[in-house]
């Protein structure tokens, strides 16, 4: 039977200090250890930040993570694939004129870095919001760079202002990914509260649809009857992006008695779901379609 390792090392561990404690070679190749990272071992599964934690450990104090993989430690709403390749294989980035990093398992990128681009976020060294925002602009769709941006700078929980990200737009320059910044930032919206009512808002947009008020409180009166995602006052035309939690029992039967309470006030309704993204040119016909009646 091994010997337990000394508990110093806690789950997660570089072998250069497991060997400081006089571990064994042999110790460290047990079965029941992982290795992360080259250079790490662990004694129990990790979480994806903790996976990162370990790999900041061993890398020279001078990286950062950068791009997706900075963009999932500021929490900010990634396509599903980009955000899993982030963790899988992050992205791990050094200030020019230094050279790349070159590991197994990381992608490495040596970039430019403006005095206070980089900090600390979950104790992990990477570029801060709005310079992670810049450089996410080339890797994503223009309607979800909309969502990340919205996301940014929403009324609820601002994580940076408009003139941030402006600032991070200047200092980007016209290389790859210009284009969208400039668009994201005309068309950027803090009243926005899902990353999905953002994609949609800028789909219609960029199809040459007006640009509808987003998250109306609409009154009978006095009395409140719904607070909708997207409205085109004009036409009386709602909006709404229903995601998964809608189609629980009592989510369904509160939204028919919503959609009713609208329709009975002159609105009409169109719901728009995560099958409607795949065809956006489909989604912009039905709304142009409603808005031409």
């Amino acid at each position: 039977m091994r010997s337990a390792l000394p508990s110093e090392l806690g789950d997660a561990f570089l072998v250069r200090d497991a060997r400081l404690l006089g571990v064994s070679s042999g110790r460290l190749q047990a079965k029941r250890l992982s290795a992360p990272f080259h250079g790490t071992r662990a004694q129990r599964a990790l979480s994806d930040f903790e996976r990162l934690r370990v790999l900041f450990s061993v890398l020279p104090s001078h990286t950062f993570a950068c791009d997706a993989t900075a963009g999932v430690l500021h929490g900010m709403p990634l396509p599903l694939e980009l955000g899993w390749r982030a963790f899988a294989r992050p992205t791990v980035g050094v200030a020019l004129p230094a050279n790349r990093i070159r590991r197994d398992g990381v992608v490495g990128r040596a970039v430019k870095i403006a005095p206070g681009d980089v900090h600390e976020a979950r104790g992990i060294r990477t570029t801060t919001p709005a310079r992670t925002w810049a450089s996410l602009a080339s890797l994503v769709s223009l309607p979800r760079f909309v969502a990340i941006t919205d996301h940014l700078i929403s009324r609820r929980r601002p994580v940076v202002s408009l003139e941030q990200l402006c600032h991070a737009h200047t200092q980007a320059g016209s290389g790859r990914g210009a284009r969208a910044r400039a668009t994201a930032l005309t068309l950027a919206s803090p009243g926005v509260e899902s990353p999905r009512e953002s994609e949609v808002r800028a789909i219609l947009v960029l199809a040459g649809l007006p640009a509808p008020d987003t998250n109306v409180e609409i009154f009978d009166g006095t009395r409140f009857v719904a607070r909708v995602d997207m409205l085109y006052r004009a036409a009386r035309l709602v909006v709404e992006y229903n995601g998964e939690h809608h189609v629980s029992p009592g989510q369904w039967s509160r939204d028919q008695v919503r959609r009713a309470e609208l329709e009975s006030l002159g609105y009409r309704v169109t719901v728009v779901t995560a099958r409607d993204l795949d065809d956006p040119a489909a989604l912009v016909a039905r709304v142009r379609r409603l808005l031409a009646r």
